[in-house]
């Protein structure tokens, strides 16, 4: 007679574990963000977790600007002379050092000006300088055009090219770049000799120069004689620049950037395109014109072949360079980016907000959240109990997770965005009401708790879904209507924070609190029915 034995099963990773562990690296990631190693490498402020703050909890200044525009102009101009406009306050405001600096369109003409930290008239002082655009040419050393190597080698103490002398207001008068076009090392004239600089304008001995640089090209200003006077091709000579796509009737199917100068900058860049001409062939190095803006490589353009027989460009030129459409039109905003295309009239501002105003309300709003979070999650322990144990615990989780998606993005925290956070605290739990109602009305009538808790989930989903899809609805009409007026950011802030929240409820509720309730359905759990809210059924007392 054979003796049937026992097989120990080995335990099957089901769905819901796989669920588990999806939850644990999303929780697992979200706390990295917010720890300082997260702050690091993010490049946020190590101060308030790294979550940026708005100007209502930081301070500094908040002005709007509309640009002001002829009558005649095309929406089309209009919309890429405020692209100009924005990216060239942007550069300005990013080379000043401002920290994290809200600088955003609002509707068609306007732009929202957020500076932490910055007084207004210093503000309003930055906003108006004059970006630096110029164009260089390379220098020659004999037949080859020069290098850092060249003036290392030799321990110069001239340039090799001394015609550009003078020219400008600044002595540094050569330029050499890294790989990314930002400037690496600067020449300068001092005395009897030459200074080696780094990027931020220090004296460097030229031994400890990096020897990959030292292939890179010797860029000296592009000069020419204006009314006999030596000057510099500079953004001060061009009146305008703009993508030049093929037409349908075109053969061409080349996307240029066509640039527009002045009488006097018509002359100059003939004077200076000239000479370049006769430096080499067409694809040498030394046949490039240089575009700089504050000492950054733009592009570098080749000057025509020499097959070309024309010496005068007239007032107009165009710049080829195998552009796609969006590199056209960035080149077209960089080069006219120097100076603002269009005059810009305050609307709004400019507007000082006290810095000690926003750290008390900071605080006050850290402390909202804190028993907002507490009442809540002590609210759902007392009412469902065990599954109001379970959705306290996914609201924490929810917390940290949406925290995380502020400082990565990263959102900036007003204090009307903090109230669109302590909102949907409040609403993250709605969905966790329907579900755990609906549990309890199948667990009274008979239902196992497994099963229960499977009904309740898929019952109350089109509920949880048609009700966050409203206030998905309501987050973008009021992000719109914060977006068409200058003074109405706030409600942006506030729309943002509430969407955001609402969304990760939703993962909170239907993975999170689920994954972790089903943790409970088997076991000694599951027939104590008063842990879920449910007194215990009478035939159950009677055996």
């Amino acid at each position: 007679m054979m003796r049937s034995r026992l097989v120990r099963r080995k335990p099957r990773f089901g769905g819901n574990g796989w669920l588990l562990l999806l939850i644990l690296a999303v929780l697992g990631v979200s706390i990295w963000v917010m720890t300082p190693s997260g702050t690091s490498v993010l490049g946020r402020q190590k101060g308030n977790l790294g979550l940026r703050l708005g100007l209502d909890l930081q301070g500094g200044t908040h002005v709007v600007y509309r640009g002001v525009f002829s009558e005649n102009i095309s929406d089309d101009e209009k919309s890429f002379d405020m692209e100009a406009a924005v990216t060239s306050i942007k550069r300005r405001v990013d080379s000043y050092g401002v920290v994290e600096p809200v600088i955003r369109r609002l509707g068609t003409e306007s732009v929202d000006i957020q500076l932490p930290g910055v007084e207004v008239e210093e503000a309003l002082s930055l906003i108006g300088k004059t970006a630096y655009l110029e164009f260089r040419e390379v220098e020659m050393n004999g037949s080859e055009p020069a290098r850092l190597k060249d003036y290392r080698d030799d321990g110069r103490t001239d340039f090799f090219d001394n015609s550009d002398s003078g020219v400008r207001d600044t002595p540094i008068n050569r330029l050499f770049v890294d790989a990314e076009g930002l400037p690496a090392v600067f020449i300068e004239k001092s005395g009897a000799g030459l200074r080696y600089l780094n990027g931020n304008g220090d004296e460097i001995d030229p031994g400890s120069i990096d020897a990959a640089l030292d292939n890179a090209l010797s860029w000296m200003p592009a000069v020419g004689d204006v009314g006999g006077q030596k000057k510099v091709l500079t953004g001060a000579y061009l009146t305008k620049a703009v993508p030049q796509y093929p037409s349908q009737d075109s053969i061409s199917t080349e996307i240029t950037v066509g640039i527009e100068w002045n009488s006097a900058g018509a002359d100059l860049f003939d004077q200076i395109t000239k000479r370049i001409k006769a430096k080499g062939d067409y694809g040498d190095a030394q046949r490039a014109l240089g575009i700089f803006l504050d000492n950054e490589l733009l592009s570098a353009p080749q000057v025509f072949p020499s097959t070309m027989t024309e010496d005068s460009y007239g007032s107009s030129a165009s710049i080829t360079g195998d552009f796609d459409r969006s590199e056209a039109r960035k080149l077209a905003i960089q080069l006219t980016s120097g100076a603002l295309p269009m005059p810009l009239e305050i609307t709004y501002g400019p507007k000082s907000v006290s810095a000690t105003l926003g750290a008390d309300f900071a605080h006050r709003a850290f402390i909202a959240v804190m028993v907002g979070l507490l009442l809540v999650g002590l609210f759902m322990i007392l009412y469902y109990r065990l599954p109001g144990l379970v959705a306290a615990i996914a609201l924490v989780m929810y917390t940290i997770i949406v925290l995380a998606i502020y400082k990565a993005i990263p959102v900036t925290l007003t204090l009307a965005g903090i109230a669109g956070f302590i909102v949907s605290l409040g609403m993250a739990v709605d969905a966790n009401v329907l579900i755990f109602e609906r549990m309890k009305e199948e667990l009274r009538a008979g239902r196992t708790l497994k099963a229960a808790a499977d009904a309740g989930f898929s019952r109350a989903w089109p509920a949880i879904r048609d009700s966050n899809i409203t206030t998905f609805i309501a987050c973008g009409i009021l992000y719109w209507f914060g977006s068409s007026i200058p003074t109405a950011t706030v409600v942006m802030g506030f729309a943002v924070t509430l969407f955001l929240g609402v969304a990760v409820s939703m993962f909170s509720a239907i993975v999170i609190s689920k994954t972790l309730l089903m943790l409970f359905t088997g076991g000694r759990f599951a027939n104590r029915l008063p842990l879920f809210g449910v007194e215990a059924r009478a035939e159950a007392r009677d055996v």
